[in-house]
């Protein structure tokens, strides 16, 4: 995590990750996504106001998904479960799952079955999302973080006085996500490059 200006700030996304990896385990949830493609999250966050303008590959479906939805009962077969099952072979895509194969499954082995979006190849088990709608959710099928962590908190029968902190905590991150308040990257750039004594020369003096 990149140090934040203020400890309100380094508090927040401390709380945020603690929070999101409670999540996780609890609601066992599949972030999975190519390890090309966390690259290319990479590749990306590092351009100017990436945090308010760009795109990355986010999962679409971090949990299995219920009768009706799009994609229910197309078998899912995760790129990694070969290696993480010990599988010797991997079922062909498009297989209807067997109901009672799946019901005798732990939580955990579960997630072999997990269907993507229609299709049901690993390209469709993730899309570019924006920071936003990674954090605050998109459409009718990806909730968002902050909204998961919210469930999770309620879940959990957080005391309010609690959660009126951590509520601020995750407010800061939304606007963040939004762009309403800049990142400290952004603040620092506009700083020196409005400073009377800047020159646009890319020297920064004492």
């Amino acid at each position: 995590m990149e140090m934040q200006l203020t400890d309100f700030e380094n508090a927040a996304f401390t709380v945020f990750i603690v929070l999101l990896t409670r999540v996780i385990l609890t609601f066992d949830l599949n972030l999975y996504v190519p390890l090309s493609r966390v690259d290319a999250n990479m590749q990306r966050a590092h351009s100017r106001d990436a945090c308010a303008k760009g795109k990355f590959f986010f999962r679409r479906h971090m949990a299995p998904l219920e009768e009706g939805d799009d994609g229910f009962g197309i078998e899912y077969t995760s790129m990694f479960s070969k290696v993480a099952n010990g599988q010797s072979e991997i079922k062909s895509p498009g297989t209807v799952v067997d109901e009672e194969e799946k019901k005798s499954a732990s939580v955990g082995a579960q997630r072999r079955f997990t269907p993507f979006a229609t299709g049901s190849e690993e390209e469709n088990s993730y899309e570019e999302m924006t920071m936003a709608e990674i954090m605050m959710g998109k459409g009718d099928y990806f909730p968002g973080l902050i909204p998961l962590i919210y469930a999770y908190l309620d879940h959990i029968n957080c005391d309010s006085a609690t959660l009126q902190r951590i509520s601020q905590y995750l407010d800061l991150i939304q606007k963040r996500a939004t762009g309403e308040l800049v990142t400290p990257a952004a603040w620092m750039r506009n700083f020196i490059r409005n400073h009377n004594d800047y020159k646009g020369d890319s020297v920064v003096t004492d």
